[in-house]
């Protein structure tokens, strides 16, 4: 019998790549990349979650579309197409689950109220009992030429099974990780799914104590308590690299190196003593110190080769076990009744609960969703379970279009009942305007790094408190969260600590606590009303910041604009600008501060309004009328007109004249300290001229953010305008090339 020889030597070698497995997995990974971002782009106008995105990709290589055309099949039948593939899906789940360990917070359910264990556990045993009950009737009345027996026992499992990754991916794409919705879905997805593998642990375990030898059970076990031990002596090895990482560094590269070994060996250990291979990956991952310099560091460095790289890999595996074509009427009738079913009992355990809890029904509702979004995690373990014959593959492909199907319908559901500016619609909105001088203040203070706190302070000692109403300051300190899920939010309370926080953001958030404190104590009529910790990822902090603007009624938000290249902050700003239920003041400093925090603050003695007309330009003119209250300080308030404006006779101009006859009332009474100008000018070059000699002769200048850019005091300033978020006047500022020091707020009504 004649064989073709694997290497033929009677030709060149042209290369390593040339009939290798690398160019074709390359190339296979590649379209998976470029398919999935045209799908998620498309998509996410829909609402609609990155998982759908990479999953449609799967499908569409898969055998049910483009996996029947020739050119695909030629593809995957290369030598070693299809094994190289499933070789780095293999590798991307065992990081992924890794990674999901390392983000899970176990510390949630030690801080979870009660109603997150009354839902959660109503989540868990009502889904589990109906669907054994339906799955036991069914196999009984099923005909047994459809080969549905084992199919209905896994499918009935893994619907009574939890993911919380999937839970928090979802919630991440519907930006919802920040609200209150949120925080309660991951919580009940820690306690749900800790259960429910639990319990498959224990079935498990049953089935093996009943069908293996004494002496290989014991020996099974005893190799299992073996891993587990080791599990528990990886965390003190993980905090002496914390500890041995000075504060503000990366993690040494050969730390991350051991700690990714390590993943596999446990993933080798654990497959070696009859657990799947992913248990040990999530177990090393759990033992991670949630938010540490390692998780972060991690992060860093594999995230996205994982997500970006091995998981479409993944992807594209599971997608070629769909096959649409091989589907039958009555497998499909059958599996679509238990599935929907488990589906309705189980948004039922959810809702009721809920509402018994005092839950508002849109929100039980939305947690009733939420929580029965599929994701990655729930796909990797339907495809395993497919490989290990558990399921054939028309009930592999039912099952997975079919959750797919409930995750597309969920998500707009939950963005649009859920969405947390549909209650900030519904506030009436605090201003300063329409907050009377008897009344207190209450401000929040934003500050995203140490270095905004000298300017924040000088701010706020300007603002000086009435004899009849004083100033209420709220801080709101905003870190980036990395290495973690679950988004936080922190009231500081001086005899506990901050228990929660990690220890870089403690310190951090100890020393800008002490800078209000101090100022407290040292600046009469001013108080701290409550000071906040944020950890979230920044396209959700915006809420954290409409939350306490809505729950303390506050009247002015601070935000620090910050270096011009933080496009991530201006972003938030943008966000705050937008959404928030008060008025908006962005604070920028010309100031070249030290990265201390000084004891001596900078006193702001000339302050200067530039006034044209608007509303935000009332509001700030009421701000500073307010801040004129101190005798010490001088006010000078310039309005700029032309012969055109003044002809206006509209609701806006009857407004903008009524607030400048109150100013003017009360310089001509005894407010010697405040100074009204009207300038005259002729076109924007001479508005830009006369506010540039301004900042030659005040060190706080205060402006609207939004004006007339038609009106002919602006016309063509718009068009230099670099910093839209700040205004044109209020860019003109920021973006000057005096030398000189003085600060800026841009007011937003």
């Amino acid at each position: 019998m004649d064989i073709e020889p694997i290497i033929d030597c009677h030709h060149d070698f042209k290369g390593l790549f040339q009939h290798g497995f690398l160019p074709f997995l390359t190339l296979q990974i590649a379209y998976a990349v470029g398919l999935t971002g045209t799908f998620n782009f498309i998509l996410s106008r829909l609402d609609q979650t990155k998982y759908m995105g990479s999953l449609c990709t799967g499908i569409l290589f898969g055998p049910s579309f483009l996996g029947s055309l020739d050119i695909v099949k030629k593809m995957l039948d290369k030598p070693g197409g299809q094994t190289s593939l499933e070789i780095a899906a293999s590798f991307g789940f065992l990081y992924f689950s890794f990674l999901v360990g390392a983000k899970i917070d176990m510390d949630m359910l030690l801080k979870a109220n009660k109603r997150t264990y009354i839902v959660g556990f109503s989540n868990f045993i009502i889904p589990l009992v109906f669907n054994t009950i339906v799955c036991t009737v069914m196999r009984t009345k099923v005909h047994k030429d459809l080969g549905l027996e084992i199919n209905l026992v896994t499918i009935a499992v893994i619907l009574s099974v939890h993911s919380f990754h999937d839970t928090a991916s979802a919630l991440d794409d519907l930006n919802l990780l920040n609200s209150e919705i949120g925080r309660l879905s991951l919580s009940i997805s820690i306690f749900t799914g800790l259960c429910s593998w639990l319990l498959i642990f224990v079935l498990y375990s049953y089935y093996e104590a009943a069908t293996m030898r004494p002496i290989a059970f014991i020996f099974t076990w005893v190799s299992r308590a073996l891993i587990m031990l080791f599990m528990f002596s990886v965390r003190p090895i993980l905090l002496w690299m914390i500890r041995t990482t000075p504060e503000g560094t990366t993690l040494k590269e050969s730390y991350v190196a051991l700690i990714l070994i390590s993943v596999l060996a446990s993933a080798f250990y654990s497959e070696a003593v009859g657990l799947h291979a992913f248990f040990g990956p999530v177990m090393i991952g759990m033992v991670v110190p949630v938010g540490s310099p390692i998780g972060e560091a991690v992060q860093k460095k594999i995230e996205c080769f994982i997500t970006m790289v091995l998981l479409p890999a993944a992807y594209l595996v599971a997608g070629s076990q769909v096959n649409v074509h091989n589907i039958q009427t009555n497998q499909f009738a059958i599996l679509e009744l238990l599935i929907f079913l488990a589906w309705a009992v189980k948004l039922a355990a959810i809702v009721l609960p809920c509402l018994y809890c005092s839950i508002p029904i849109q929100d039980a509702l939305s947690l009733g969703l939420i929580l029965q979004c599929d994701g990655t995690f729930n796909l990797l373990i339907l495809s395993r379970m497919h490989r290990a014959k558990y399921l054939d593959e028309k009930s592999y492909t039912i099952a997975v279009l079919t959750r797919a199907f409930i995750t597309m319908v969920s998500t707009p559901i939950v963005k649009r009942i859920a969405d947390p500016s549909k209650r900030l619609a519904e506030y009436r909105r605090l201003t300063i305007r329409n907050s009377t001088v008897k009344k207190e203040l209450r401000i929040l203070a934003c500050v995203y790094y140490q270095e905004n706190v000298p300017s924040i302070l000088n701010f706020l000692a300007a603002t000086h408190p009435t004899k009849d109403g004083s100033v209420c300051i709220y801080v709101l300190q905003l870190f980036e969260q990395v290495a973690r899920v679950a988004s936080l939010l922190v009231a500081h309370d001086k005899q506990q600590g901050n228990k929660q926080l990690t220890q870089s953001h403690s310190r951090v958030s100890e020393k800008i606590t002490s800078a209000f404190d101090k100022f407290e104590q040292r600046n009469q009529g001013f108080t701290i009303g409550q000071s906040y910790t944020a950890v979230s990822p920044f396209v959700g902090m915006h809420t954290n910041v409409c939350e306490i603007a809505m729950d303390k009624r506050i009247n002015l938000v601070i935000i620090p604009f910050g270096e011009l290249t933080e496009n991530p902050i201006r972003a938030v700003n943008q966000s705050i600008l937008h959404k928030t239920p008060c008025a908006v003041g962005i604070l920028f400093d010309h100031i070249n501060v030290p990265k201390y925090f000084s004891d001596a603050s900078r006193k702001c003695r000339n302050i200067a309004m530039i006034f044209i007309g608007g509303p935000d330009d009332r509001e700030a003119l009421t701000y500073s009328m307010r801040i004129a209250d101190e005798p010490h300080l001088k006010l000078s308030v310039f309005r700029f007109t032309h012969s055109e404006v003044r002809s206006n006779n509209n609701r806006e101009t009857k407004r903008d004249n009524k607030l400048i006859k109150e100013l003017r009332e009360r310089v001509c009474t005894n407010a010697k300290n405040i100074v009204y100008k009207e300038e005259e000018v002729t076109d924007c070059g001479d508005t830009a001229s006369k506010i540039r000699l301004m900042e030659e002769n005040h060190d706080f200048i205060l402006v609207g953010r939004q004006h007339d850019n038609n009106s002919p005091i602006l016309l063509g300033l718009d068009e230099w305008c670099v910093h839209k978020e700040l205004g044109v006047i209020g860019d003109l500022l920021v973006t000057s090339n005096f030398k000189g020091n003085y600060s800026v707020l841009i007011m937003k009504q």
